[in-house]
């Protein structure tokens, strides 16, 4: 009796240690992307008020630590690249295991769509993997891995080629899909420190696009599977006594998109809910707020919309301030650490152009000091400096600075400056940027840029 008891006890300690092994080489093994986009939900015990759910549109274009810096709202950032609404359903039902919002903000982008889950497995993965395993996403897998409609796009070769197989087991225990990483760990395997943007993720570049506006009485009139989860969606947090604030972010929309867009409003009042439609709104410029030409915002863009989007919340529902809080004090020290970041990616720009645009809505006060006025031959930069309060018109071959209060609060073009400087130097462009509250400065950087003899339009920034 004796040797079977330990029999028994020994193949405890044996399973318990090989479970806690796997345990831990499927934690090591596996990519950190969710796990560093979700870290800083998971590790605060109190509940966040907003929670933002949808495709990269909300992940390049929505900044919980502007809203909380702005309104002191608690707020977390779900959009996920490639995300179907479905997933975005079941990516919220994972959340709402752990937080309980007053609000949540739906983005309607694709509801045409008859797919649950994207064609790029990994992006599934970034949306799942940090959600530990429970019934809510044993039962989001096998919902989304029974996908006909992408199913049917793989048969007939309109869907993109994965880079990993689809499998249940991937999304279940990852280490099916990650245990040949080994030779690829680094540091931040052992170490994951997660994004202080709270689920937001920075696109920094200017890609020119135009919107031409169709007919709101044009809309999609059919039915999708996509529409079938914004409704099951709205149902569960109705339920739940959550409200729901229904979006459609800004990009260059085609015909297609503004008809989904449309649609929307017929959703919104079949359920009694606010919409906004931010494709009939003039809050973002084409010309200087897109990252891309197919639909992502850059941060001038994004910080337009994320404001547009606070003072919007803050009107409109129930949402305390929470920065006279003392249980969410701790978001003062993230928002620090957040403000490094932003200074951060401002320092390692190369681009004067992509360097201009992180200014739009800053706390900051530049000094343009210009000393090759052909600068102003170039619309792209004509359009950005006109995105930070330059009035264009005042710039010319006698323009000696630029001074910009308050990231384009207001702005103010010194000409016929100089009498007789001496203007020999190596750049044509400096730019002395300070923090607006207490006069710091933040970065002053030299640019110099060449224009082709035969052409205005190509200004190529090197900075030293």
């Amino acid at each position: 009796m004796k040797k079977s008891f330990k029999n028994i006890v020994s193949c405890i300690i044996v399973i318990c240690l090989t479970v806690s092994m796997l345990k831990y080489a499927t934690d090591l093994m596996e990519r950190k992307a969710s796990d560093i986009k979700y870290q800083d939900f998971f590790d605060q015990e109190e509940d966040f008020d907003v929670l933002f759910f949808g495709t990269s549109h909300v992940l390049n274009a929505v900044y919980p630590m502007e809203l909380w810096n702005d309104y002191g709202m608690i707020s977390y950032n779900f959009g996920g690249h490639s995300n179907q609404l479905a997933t975005s359903y079941w990516v919220m039902r994972n959340a709402l295991d752990y937080t309980n919002p007053q609000l949540v903000v739906i983005d309607c982008t694709a509801i045409t769509s008859n797919t649950k889950g994207s064609d790029i497995f990994s992006y599934l993965h970034l949306s799942l993997d940090a959600f530990p395993l429970s019934v809510t996403k044993a039962q989001a897998v096998w919902d989304l891995l029974n996908d006909p409609g992408l199913d049917e796009m793989i048969k007939n070769g309109t869907a993109r080629e994965s880079d990993e197989p689809r499998t249940k087991i991937g999304l279940l225990w990852d280490y099916s899909v990650y245990h040949s990483r080994w030779n690829s760990i680094d540091q931040t395997d052992f170490e994951v420190s997660g994004s202080k943007e709270k689920g937001a993720e920075l696109r920094i570049d200017v890609t020119p696009g135009t919107l031409n506006k169709i007919s709101p009485e044009r809309k999609f009139e059919g039915d999708s599977v996509a529409i079938d989860y914004l409704c099951k969606t709205i149902d569960e947090c109705q339920s739940r006594g959550i409200d729901v604030l229904l979006i459609y972010l800004p990009f260059p929309a085609n015909e297609g998109h503004q008809m989904e867009a449309n649609r929307v409003y017929d959703i919104a009042e079949e359920y009694k809910i606010n919409y906004i439609n931010f494709l009939d709104q003039d809050i973002v410029d084409y010309k200087t707020d897109c990252y891309d030409a197919d639909s992502h915002l850059n941060p001038s863009g994004a910080r337009k919309v994320t404001a547009y989007l606070g003072k919007y919340i803050a009107e409109n529902y129930s949402i305390d301030d929470q920065r006279e809080n003392q249980k969410y004090s701790f978001w003062f020290e993230d928002y620090k650490e957040y403000e490094e970041l932003k200074k951060a990616s401002l320092r390692e720009q190369e681009s004067l152009l992509n360097y201009l645009m992180l200014l739009y809505g800053e706390p900051v006060n530049v000094v343009i000091d210009v000393r090759n006025t052909d600068i102003f031959r170039n619309q792209s930069y004509l359009d950005i400096l006109a995105n930070l309060g330059v009035d264009i018109k005042e710039l010319g071959a006698n323009t000696d600075f630029i001074n910009i209060q308050n990231g384009g609060a207001s702005a103010e073009v010194l000409n016929d400056f100089r009498a007789d400087e001496d203007l020999s130097g190596d750049f044509s462009i400096r730019c002395r940027v300070e923090d607006a509250n207490t006069g710091e400065v933040i970065d002053l950087v030299d640019f110099i840029y060449e224009v082709d003899s035969d052409s205005t339009v190509n200004i190529r920034d090197v900075r030293r």
